[in-house]
């Protein structure tokens, strides 16, 4: 088992990307850290995790990450649970899929606080510790939103490319350390993201919609050796391609799918 006896720190692990990859990395008797706002859904998952491998241990954190003061709760809490953290997946986030000029301010507010400040403070704080230990894996959630631009998604697509910039250039501060920075890109993935109370969006029109297993089968590969960026599916990687080199293009395709459900 490859992850073995190693300490995980997972944020937003109560559903979507956290509990899938939670539930992947517990196939291995590693050591994991559950943290998100809800500990009855932490609580759930951690009994799942359990059923999948009784060997592994968990230790759940509640907290919520748009608050600076439950960020620092967190990792005194990490601190005084163990003295290592091998690998963070920084994954806790949120998107209100609509207009800009239908987002509430409030709206706004929270996805720059949960998308962008509260991953570059758990960042520094994970870098902290493993700056200490000279070694660590940080692998953030960004999004293909984070390497193209989609109408509707305008508030979330800047959070994305901030995590994408961010992401990078940490990664050129920590590789004297021997700490990997990586990103995961998914496209569309079966997931809450898409109720309809949370995204003007109907899933049927995206296209490539994949289930979440792929996602945490990927982010446990990635969790083995890579850095980097990563698309998820590999083939997502055709459309900042396509955005890159032929934009009028890719703006072209993406108002086609990226239509509102009313």
């Amino acid at each position: 088992m490859k992850l073995d006896n190693k300490t995980i720190l997972i944020t937003g692990a109560s559903s979507g990307f956290g509990k899938a990859v939670a539930l992947r990395m517990a196939q291995d008797n590693c050591n994991l850290i559950l943290s998100a706002r809800n500990l009855e859904k932490l609580a759930l998952v951690e009994a799942e995790i359990k059923q999948v491998n009784p060997q592994v241990k968990t230790k759940i954190i509640p907290a919520d990450l748009s608050k600076i003061e439950d960020i620092k709760k967190l990792f005194s809490e990490v601190k005084a649970y163990t003295n290592t953290l091998d690998l963070v997946f920084n994954n806790a986030g949120l998107g209100h899929v609509d207009y800009l000029v239908n987002q509430t301010d409030e709206q706004i507010k929270e996805i720059i606080d949960i998308n962008v400040t509260s991953m570059i403070l758990v960042s520094k704080y994970s870098a902290e510790i493993m700056i200490e230990q000279k070694s660590g894996h940080i692998i953030m959630t960004s999004s293909l939103a984070g390497l193209i631009t989609v109408p509707q998604w305008a508030v979330y697509v800047a959070s994305k490319w901030a995590i994408t910039g961010f992401a990078s250039s940490l990664e050129m501060e920590l590789k004297p350390y021997n700490i990997i920075v990586s990103t995961i890109h998914p496209g569309p993935v079966d997931t809450e993201f898409f109720d309809k109370e949370k995204a003007n969006i109907k899933l049927k029109n995206l296209t490539s919609v994949i289930p979440v297993s792929v996602v945490s089968d990927k982010v446990y590969e990635i969790a083995l050796k890579k850095g980097g960026q990563h698309p998820i599916p590999a083939m997502s990687k055709s459309y900042s391609i396509i955005y890159r080199f032929f934009p009028g293009l890719a703006k072209m395709l993406v108002q086609k799918v990226a239509k509102p459900v009313r």
